[in-house]
């Protein structure tokens, strides 16, 4: 069957477009024929309002987390009386009121049977505005939800975990299967498939001796993987990765700090992140949903760093519940408390084994599987409908022998 399905996200951290574009990914592989609006929504409002939303967000996120915690805790606070709450609902609101228009235009020219949403941002007036019949689900790249993802009128809701389910239903969110199902984090269809160690070393040139470690600051290039590094300069006999992401002026930096240590290799984006999981023996990485779900999936041990308050701390909150990820908290000793796990085996095992268990690799498969379900099930209503108001067939009278 084919399908028509809308996709918004918003550039503010790039996960949210991550997950839509697998999303996106998914559809086209398991629907072929379908058609596919993939869009984010802050192209709709003018430049300076966009460059303002992204740039305000990776300055806290890289240089002022303190003040980044305040804002994300107030705006999620549940009465919404609050400073910062009120001035982003405020906001919110008046911004998304003033452009949703241009939104709704293009969902009404492309007739999508449903919309998938995966950040909140103009979802308000666009709930308030839109009055046909194609349902609008949002989509958790968390696995813990935010107050305004959780807006009931949202027709249903694709959730990282239980434990988001949970704040749902605390929040007297509908939770019928029809309405929240806790699929897990979408992620691109290549993490579906595992990469061997031995394969994904031989791609990056590592021999199977050789100790290898990732340090990954995420598709923003946040944390101190300087001060990471730093602690493994004298471990020449180990291979160290750092993954700078989109942050080009930390990779400029650390490539000229760290030219004379030839076992420390500094990248921005990597063609194929997943051969760095696999062949790794421990990844170090900050704790954003779509990172996480990634890394799970590969089964490397993994060690949280320095999570930003507010979602990845959260994130990290739940893995380490869930027995899924350790946590770095001294960074300067980084390279010592690595060689202990190494040394210790069972422990990064444990840790390992859980990451393979919980991981979602499919939930972008499962998702859709569940729009298109309750599409065809409304295209069937439909035709019911339409038959029942052109009556019963009316049978030919017998020709006459």
């Amino acid at each position: 069957m084919e399908y028509r399905i809308a996709l918004f996200y918003a550039s503010a951290g790039a996960g949210h477009k991550t997950a839509a574009e697998a999303l996106k990914e998914w559809c086209e592989a398991e629907y072929p024929g379908s058609s596919v609006l993939c869009k984010d929504v802050l192209d709709y409002v003018p430049r300076w309002i966009r460059w303002s939303v992204v740039n305000a967000y990776l300055s806290m996120a890289r240089n002022y987390p303190w003040l980044w915690y305040r804002f994300y805790r107030s705006a999620d606070h549940h009465s919404g009386k609050e400073l910062f709450a009120g001035f982003w609902d405020d906001i919110h609101k008046s911004v998304g009121r003033a452009y949703v228009k241009y939104l709704i235009h293009d969902l009404e020219e492309f007739s999508p049977d449903a919309v998938l949403v995966t950040h909140f941002f103009g979802m308000p007036p666009l709930l308030d505005k839109w009055e046909r019949s194609a349902p609008i689900y949002y989509v958790g790249t968390d696995y813990l939800s935010h107050r305004l993802e959780r807006d009931p009128r949202f027709d249903g809701w694709f959730v990282g975990s239980a434990e988001s389910a949970r704040q749902h239903r605390a929040d007297k969110v509908p939770t019928s299967e029809l309405s929240l199902r806790d699929f897990g984090i979408p992620i691109s269809k290549k993490f579906l498939s595992q990469t061997s160690r031995q394969d994904a070393r031989k791609k990056l040139g590592v021999d199977e001796e050789t100790v290898m470690v990732l340090v990954s600051g995420g598709d923003t290039g946040a944390g101190p993987l300087g001060v990471i590094a730093d602690s493994m300069l004298e471990c020449v006999n180990w291979r160290v990765d750092l993954i700078c992401g989109g942050n080009s002026a930390m990779m400029d930096l650390l490539r000229d700090k760290y030219y004379p240590f030839k076992h420390i290799n500094v990248h921005g984006f990597v063609d194929d992140i997943r051969d760095y999981y696999a062949a790794s023996d421990v990844v170090l990485i900050k704790p954003d949903g779509i990172s996480c779900a990634e890394a799970l999936a590969m089964e490397p041990p993994i060690l949280l760093i320095d999570p930003l308050p507010g979602q990845e701390q959260y994130n990290c909150d739940y893995l380490l519940e869930q027995g899924a990820a350790l946590r770095l908290f001294e960074n300067r000793r980084a390279g010592e408390q690595i060689a202990e796990l190494l040394d210790s085996g069972n422990e990064l095992a444990s840790v390992s084994r859980r990451a393979g268990e919980i991981a979602s690799p499919s939930a972008a498969k499962e998702i859709l599987a569940f729009v298109t379900e309750r599409i065809e099930a409304n295209r069937a209503g439909k035709k019911a409908r339409e038959r029942d108001k052109e009556g019963p067939e009316k049978t030919p009278p017998p020709e006459d022998m």
